[in-house]
Formats: structure tokens, C-alpha cells, sequence
């Protein structure tokens, strides 16, 4: 089950100049160019049922990266309505719909899909690279009913977006080692970019899970989320082999016999904490 949150706006400390210039050094490396994000289009040879599905499949009303597409949706989905009625039409007796008007209307539907796609996969990139990370284009195609080429349907990052909405973003972080770790997410409501949240401000969600949906938001909201996970030193009688590279991101926790993880709290942070990503809210 995915954990569900929602974010309370809180002040912001000052951050020093050695956290300034941390995260300067550390902002200039994820806003370098991502990957490019690439989708499909539709071809007239298509199958026509297919045309329909992919048409019918787009989601772009309320999408604010969207909202200077001037070929809707709705534009869409009513072509590939049209083409239905059509493909039905020409396969009675007697036909009511020749092949040639069906496709007229397939081409109609496929100019239509093609030219949202078109205006997605700008829209796409640009989020990819506001925020330096490919997963936030990726998101916003998922959420408007894009498909991605092989290339760009990468695996799911290691810290990062994996889908957004209206007022909600989903993250998600990768297991160190499948089943054995929890894991920690703080975020908090920022003024922009960068600013690193004090943690009386950030909201702790601690989970088994590593993936979240963070709901409730403003749109335009910009948050930051950080994330760690917690590995077992032990537990019982049983050990687990865990090797350097595979904790390289995670923090370890003492188990004692009675099968209780064990903390130190003299500790200020004992979490190894995956760094700050940026997400501005749709």
C-alpha cells in the first residue's frame, strides 16, 4: 500500500554559507541536461483499432503544462468517436461507410493525436529540465496518456518523480535491499528552488514502502523532499550479508535479541540522507 501524506506550510530557517555553497555545488550538478524524453506517434498504417485506443487514451484537460496546446483532447477523442462509427459502419450489410471515409478519418484522428504529442514532448522536456532530472518529463507523459519510446522508458530512479497530478506528486526511492529496509522521506512547502527547509518545518513520514504520494498541494507549490533508508545490522540470531556498495545509501540500524531496532539518540542525524530534489507542483 502506498503512504499518503499532505504537506502544512512551515517558515524557513537562513541556510550558512557552507550549506549555500553545498548547495550551490550540488544544484549545478542536477540541472545539467537530462537525457531527452522522446514519444511515439501515430501512424496513418496503424491498426485502426489501435488509432482509437491511443486516442482515446489522452488526458491533457487540467494539465497545466498543457494549457497552450491549442489542439485539445476533447478534439481527440471526439475524431477517434467519429472513427469508431465509421470502422462499425463500413463492416455492415450494407455498408453505411465506405473504406475510403474510414480512412479520411483516421487521418483526421492521427493529425490530431500527433499534433498533442508534439506540443507533450516540449512540455516534457521542459519539466525534465527544470528540475535537472529526466523522471519529472516522464511523469507528466504518464499523466497525459503519452507514450515514451524504449529509449526514454528507463527503469524508475533511484530518488525521484514518478508521476504527478493535479495538486499530488508521487515519489519514490530504491531499495537497497529488497525487503529488509524502511525507509524515511521528510518534506516541506519552500518559497523556490533550493532553499533547504529546517526540520521543524518538514513533515516525517516513516514507511516500508519506497514509494509515496505526497497529496493536498497548491498548484505551483514548489516542495522539497529528502529521503533515507534504514538497513538492520541484525535481527535475532539472523544476520544479514550486506556488503558496502549495496549500503552506500543507507543508514544502519542496531537490532537487539528481543527483535527491536535499536537508535542513538545522542546522534543529531544518524540518517544518510539522499539529498534535496525540487518539485513544482502542477
Amino acid at each position: 500500500m502506498k503512504t499518503k501524506i499532505v504537506i502544512r506550510r512551515g517558515g524557513q530557517e537562513p541556510i550558512t554559507y557552507s550549506e549555500r555553497f553545498v548547495l550551490t555545488f550540488i544544484m549545478m550538478a542536477l540541472m545539467r541536461n537530462p537525457s531527452k524524453i522522446n514519444l511515439k506517434l501515430l501512424r496513418v498504417t496503424d491498426p485502426t483499432d489501435f488509432v482509437i485506443k491511443e486516442c482515446l487514451g489522452l488526458k491533457t484537460t487540467g494539465v497545466a503544462a498543457m494549457a497552450g496546446c491549442t489542439t485539445t483532447d476533447v478534439m481527440v477523442h471526439n475524431a477517434a468517436n467519429t472513427l469508431q462509427t465509421y470502422e462499425t459502419g463500413s463492416l455492415l450489410k450494407p455498408q453505411l461507410y465506405t473504406s475510403n471515409q474510414v480512412l479520411g478519418q483516421k487521418k483526421t484522428a492521427v493529425d490530431l493525436y500527433n499534433k498533442v504529442i508534439s506540443f507533450m514532448k516540449g512540455a516534457c522536456n521542459d519539466a525534465s529540465v527544470s528540475v535537472g532530472d529526466i523522471s519529472a518529463g516522464i511523469a507528466l507523459a504518464n499523466t497525459c496518456g503519452g507514450r515514451l519510446t524504449k529509449k526514454s522508458a528507463s527503469k524508475q530512479p533511484d530518488f525521484g518523480v514518478t508521476a504527478s497530478g493535479i495538486g499530488w506528486v508521487q515519489i519514490h526511492a530504491k531499495k537497497v535491499v529488497k525487503g529488509m529496509e524502511g525507509h524515511i522521506f521528510k518534506a516541506a512547502v519552500v518559497s523556490d528552488k533550493g532553499v533547504i527547509p529546517a526540520d521543524s518545518s518538514c513533515i516525517f513520514c516513516f514507511s516500508l514502502e519506497g514509494t509515496i504520494q505526497i497529496i493536498g498541494l497548491t498548484s505551483k507549490t514548489v516542495i522539497a523532499i529528502n529521503h533515507s533508508s534504514i538497513l538492520p545490522v541484525g535481527h535475532g540470531s539472523k544476520t544479514p550479508a550486506i556488503t558496502p556498495v549495496l549500503i552506500k545509501k543507507a543508514t544502519l540500524m542496531a537490532a537487539s535479541k528481543k527483535k527491536h531496532p535499536v537508535f542513538n539518540i545522542t546522534i543529531p542525524d544518524p540518517y544518510a540522507w539522499d539529498g534535496w530534489i525540487y518539485v513544482v507542483v502542477q
